[in-house]
């Protein structure tokens, strides 16, 4: 059963008072729960602050978030992009770059969408308000801003599309119908819209992640691909790339070597990734103690270079936060 089939059905049941039998399924999607939270966020017409870890297919998730909102009820009309080519760029070209998506939730064709040339900051600071107001004030449209790669933008830019944010709900304080989501593979706090929620994006979980290679692969051994969705860790950029490879091979892999093999340039990222995180000794000995697979207290000062680099996760254990390898694909590449 695909997930609007199971959608669908969850819907008919709740009416008829049944209890849906793949509900265990729902309670263990830890990527379908994350979209459920932003999407009851944005529903709100509430900013969001969206963790995205590497490898995480932010932009892919954004553009399935968008096609939820689109067809459910009230729709909700998205514009996802992706704040990417500005990286490196100065104030100018991310001013005009922002102010053109805040243009096109006012209009039905982007082409037609008109955005103000500016100056200075503070004409950036009001030319938003302006945009957002535009939408807001667009007859019986709800609009929202998907945008990833926040952390691109340069430092100023982000202060005062902030401030711009808090301008515009001072002046719509209720029935907004303009909202903004912003996601980030960094948590640093001047990203952030007023009293945003942040929420952390989820790498899929273990069925997810099955689920996801039986798409590619269609039926396998029920053995093998409990294994091959274990080794990605759900970490849905390894997924993804075992995937592709197992089909370019005919067959899903069963040894760690040949998964490794199948996931093709991914497994150098990984090795890079590893590489630079531990050019720092004290990295690389925190890293070496996650090998084998242990969960261990955090150590903010070591740990947040291995998160940055995707190397390592948070995990509630008997009630508290612990560390573990992201996913045993970095172990077993790394090895």
């Amino acid at each position: 059963m695909n997930r609007l089939q199971r959608r669908l059905r969850i819907l008919r049941d709740k009416r008829q008072g049944a209890f849906d039998a793949e509900q265990h399924y729902l309670e263990s999607a830890l990527r379908s729960r994350t979209a459920r939270k932003v999407r009851a966020e944005l529903r709100r017409m509430d900013p969001v602050i969206l963790l995205t870890p590497r490898w995480s297919r932010s932009q892919a998730f954004l553009e399935e978030l968008a096609l939820d909102l689109a067809v459910g009820t009230p729709p909700i009309g998205c514009r996802t992009v992706s704040f990417r080519p500005l990286r490196g760029k100065g104030e100018t070209d991310a001013w005009v770059y922002v102010l053109a998506v805040l243009a096109q939730l006012s209009v039905d064709r982007w082409t037609e969408a008109r955005a103000p040339l500016v100056v200075s900051r503070l004409g950036f600071r009001t030319a938003a308000v302006e945009l957002l107001m535009r939408a807001q004030d667009r007859p019986g449209a709800r609009v929202a801003l998907l945008a990833h790669g926040a952390e691109h933008l340069p430092f100023e830019v982000l202060l005062d599309l902030s401030t711009a944010w808090l301008e515009f709900t001072r002046m719509q304080p209720e029935a907004r119908r303009t909202t903004l989501l912003l996601a980030a593979t960094v948590d640093a706090p001047h990203i952030q819209l007023g009293d945003a929620r942040r929420v952390l994006l989820q790498d899929l979980g273990e069925a997810e992640a099955a689920a996801s290679l039986v798409s590619r692969m269609g039926m396998v051994s029920p053995m093998r691909l409990e294994t091959a969705a274990r080794f990605t860790g759900g970490v849905p950029d390894v997924v993804e790339a075992l995937g592709v490879g197992a089909r370019q091979l005919g067959q899903l892999p069963s040894s760690a070597s040949a998964m490794i093999r199948a996931l093709g340039p991914l497994a150098d990222q990984i090795r890079s990734a590893v590489t630079i995180a531990a050019s720092d000794p004290m990295v690389a000995e925190r890293l070496e103690q996650f090998l084998d697979g242990e969960a261990l207290d955090e150590e903010p000062a070591v740990d947040r270079t291995l998160l940055m680099a995707g190397l390592l996760r948070r995990t509630h254990l008997e009630g508290t936060e612990k560390m573990v390898l992201r996913a045993p694909a970095i172990g077993d590449v790394i090895v």
